[in-house]
């Protein structure tokens, strides 16, 4: 009796995990959305605070994953019915989101370094063609008072 008690227990444990991890996942693919927006926004300042929070519910996620892999092993190989695949369908299908809205925001992200840099260069070229000019001593057209 007491190994079906904390057979039951331990799953219940395990069931709250996997729900706040989901939840947890589900926080993470609406950062990532927040993040691919901020980013067509070219707003870097909140691009910076939602990573720290991305990295925040990430750790968590890790203390997740041990958690439930303590779990498995307090459950035993004839417990293997609660870790199918089919169990874990919601959060494959959450991080598979967040992935993919992760892709979105590095193109974006790489699109405007991209223009970044070329704006520098447009700008370091400029730079030296006003620096050109002002060091010339002659200009082509000289004032002469004798005319």
């Amino acid at each position: 009796m007491f190994a079906n008690e904390n057979v039951v227990k331990t799953s219940d444990s395990l069931i709250e995990l996997l729900a706040a991890q989901c939840a947890d996942l589900e926080k993470l693919l609406g950062l990532a959305r927040e993040e691919t927006l901020a980013a067509q926004q070219g707003n870097f300042l909140s691009i910076l605070d939602i990573v720290s929070d991305r990295e925040k519910i990430s750790h968590r996620l890790e203390a997740f994953q041990q958690q439930i892999a303590e779990l498995r092993v307090t459950l035993g190989a004839n417990e293997e019915n609660f870790f199918r695949r089919e169990a874990f369908t919601h959060a494959i299908e959450i991080a598979t989101l967040t992935l993919e809205q992760d892709r979105q925001s590095k193109l974006l992200l790489t699109g405007l370094r991209d223009e970044s840099l070329a704006e520098l260069k447009n700008l370091e070229k400029s730079h030296r063609g006003v620096n050109k000019y002002l060091s010339a001593e002659s200009k082509g057209l000289a004032y002469n008072r004798n005319v």
